[in-house]
């Protein structure tokens, strides 16, 4: 249990990786490998029954038809095959946590180990923007005249992250999830700990939020917050809650308006993006959409099954090794529905679709078996269906489901469902829809 609740922690540095037999493997990727074998140990010797849901038959079905598209039509096969790999250790996230967090009291640690996990990794790339800023780049922030003027390369912190926008997407749920649990949870002194962690949470992961300039995880922000705040009507309309989700959103304005009014390249980009907020004829929009448009290209080639895991590089390369070229890995479509649509065909984009509206309808149907029953617990469950919808748009700008922090998300949204399924007194949840997230009146 010890390396499973480490899990949030090793997500944290995706930027970097380990050379493996010639591969380059993450942190959290190794951890899941391991832990595979005292899981397939437990099982086999009948010390622990594998859970199994509907969301791991929605990935294993995507796996499958990532298979067979490589094997017809990727120009990379081995490349592409050694992708789904990948993904699939990406993926056992989910069954592992899914597997192990088995009572409430281990999911509410691991929840605290993803909101420090969160706090550390905010911390990283706040301090690596600030250090950068001051003349002294230790790597983890895109500070530069060229990045801020010309758009060379994403301008903003990402710490140990891949980039920016990962560290933005990162940040974004921790921020919704931290807020929701201020919003939420009772003053009478029983979650003093808990209130301490999230507003610690919501502020530093605020200030990260906004130093990644990244105008998805924004976007994202504003509509997870919305959605959640906004289902909660009168339930969470106290006094001392306003104030707790007033002081983490007066966080995020003092940056704004610090940002607003400085000098700088910094302050001068972000004024642009925020003005540009959903301008689709932005530089950087534009160069999407060019991105965009080559692969719908592609794609209409193999409209059904697609061309295999991960093949747009290969194919842009037309037939040379785009191993080679500087840069290649900049050749991927950042945008995960487009992503399937390439790589699996119409058949692969369904079943992406189907498995996200699992996702939250699973959540918002254990959202209705506890609602009535364990108040603390039905919180969490929003704070969690929160954090996974503020991911779905900087997704649409970056593949961020090939790393481990969704999936560990994911994970404990699904494995507070496992559990809400199987305990006994609870009521059969009634059928539930992500449009309308019904939460407790008596939240308190």
């Amino acid at each position: 249990m010890w390396l499973v609740m480490l899990l949030p922690f090793l997500a944290v540095p995706n930027g970097l990786a380990i050379p493996v037999a010639g591969v380059s493997i993450r942190v959290d990727q190794l951890a899941a490998c391991i832990l595979v074998v005292p899981l397939t140990a437990s099982v086999l010797i009948g010390a622990r029954r594998i859970r199994l849901d509907s969301t791991m038959g929605w990935l294993a079905a995507i796996l499958a038809m990532n298979l067979v598209a490589t094997a017809l039509n990727s120009p990379a096969p081995l490349y592409s095959v050694l992708q789904c790999v990948s993904l699939v250790s990406v993926w056992l996230m989910y069954v592992l946590v899914v597997n192990f967090l088995d009572t409430r009291e281990v999911m509410d640690a691991f929840l605290r180990r993803w909101l420090w996990a969160a706090i550390a990794g905010s911390v990283i790339g706040i301090g690596a923007f600030v250090l950068a800023s001051f003349g002294v780049d230790l790597g983890g922030a895109e500070v530069s005249q060229a990045a801020a003027e010309r758009l060379t390369k994403a301008f903003g912190a990402y710490g140990v992250m891949v980039e920016p926008n990962i560290f933005g997407s990162f940040t974004a749920a921790a921020l919704v999830a931290s807020i929701v649990l201020l919003a939420g949870l009772p003053r009478d002194g029983s979650a003093t700990k808990e209130l301490r962690l999230a507003a610690w949470t919501a502020g530093i992961s605020a200030v990260g939020l906004v130093l990644s300039f990244t105008r998805a995880a924004w976007l994202g922000t504003v509509l997870a917050l919305a959605y959640c705040l906004g289902a909660a009507g009168r339930a969470w309309a106290g006094e001392g809650r306003r104030r707790g989700v007033g002081k983490a959103l007066a966080v995020v304005a003092v940056v704004i308006v610090v940002l607003l009014l400085a000098p700088g390249n910094a302050a001068n980009l972000f004024r642009f993006k925020l003005l540009n907020l959903v301008n689709l004829q932005s530089q950087t929009a534009v160069v999407r959409l060019l991105t965009y448009s080559i692969a719908l290209d592609q794609t209409t080639a193999h409209p059904i099954i697609g061309w295999g895991t991960y093949t747009f590089a290969p194919l842009v390369a037309e037939g040379n090794d785009f191993q080679q070229f500087e840069n290649w890995r900049n050749l991927w479509i950042g945008d995960f529905g487009l992503l399937a649509l390439h790589d699996t065909g119409v058949i692969g984009l369904g079943l992406w679709c189907g498995m996200l509206w699992s996702v939250l309808a699973r959540g918002v149907r254990t959202v209705n078996s506890l609602r009535a029953m364990d108040a603390r617990t039905t919180l969490h469950v929003v704070a969690l269906v929160g954090a996974v919808i503020s991911l779905l748009i900087p997704f649409l700008t970056t593949t961020g489901f090939s790393l481990g922090y969704p999936w560990l998300v994911i994970g404990l949204l699904g494995a507070h469902a496992r559990l809400a399924a199987t305990e006994p007194g609870l009521p059969e949840p009634a059928p539930a829809s992500p449009a309308a997230l019904p939460l407790p009146a008596d939240a308190t």
